[in-house]
């Protein structure tokens, strides 16, 4: 059986193609980074593995950081699997959990964020498996809408003209 790596880097760059409502999801409800249509996720189906193929996941990350806002926002990420129908990272009752967070496995790794992990995860996900990957913002993107006076303020300047 032959090894080969490979990487993928999701990215969402707002270019103002995405109307609010859909960058609102990611605040939400977890989304897929290979099929959700945010972002480069642009797959039309979900991902299956093939019946000779064997994946293992080695390293993910997300953008570090809890909070911040204005210049200094940063979306405190957090990265879940979900392998056939069960999610990788759980809460304590067995739901579902948001994931790992980009604080713990950060990307990219920098002086101010590096793994919280000495090891890597090994994720493995065997031959003809329905897979995908979850992204989840916990610092709520900022509400692009204004909100507007609901009556009307009229200002004029008079001007007078000899």
């Amino acid at each position: 059986m032959s090894v080969r790596r490979q990487g993928y880097e999701w990215r969402v760059e707002d270019i103002g193609q995405l109307p609010p409502k859909r960058l609102e999801l990611l605040s939400k409800l977890p989304q897929s980074i290979f099929v959700s249509g945010i972002g480069n996720a642009t797959l039309k189906a979900r991902l299956r593995t093939k019946d000779t193929e064997y994946l293992v996941i080695k390293y993910f990350g997300s953008t570090p950081g809890l909070y911040g806002t204005g210049n200094a926002w940063v979306p405190a990420g957090y990265v879940n699997f979900t392998i056939g129908t069960t999610s990788y990272f759980k809460d304590p009752d067995g739901r579902p959990s948001r994931g790992l967070s980009g604080s713990a496995s950060p990307y990219p790794v920098s002086l101010n964020y590096g793994p919280a992990f000495k090891s890597e995860f090994d994720i493995e996900i065997p031959p003809g498996t329905d897979w995908d990957i979850d992204y989840f913002i916990a610092n709520a993107i900022i509400d692009p809408v204004e909100l507007f006076p609901s009556t009307p303020s009229y200002t004029w300047t008079m001007t007078l003209v000899p």
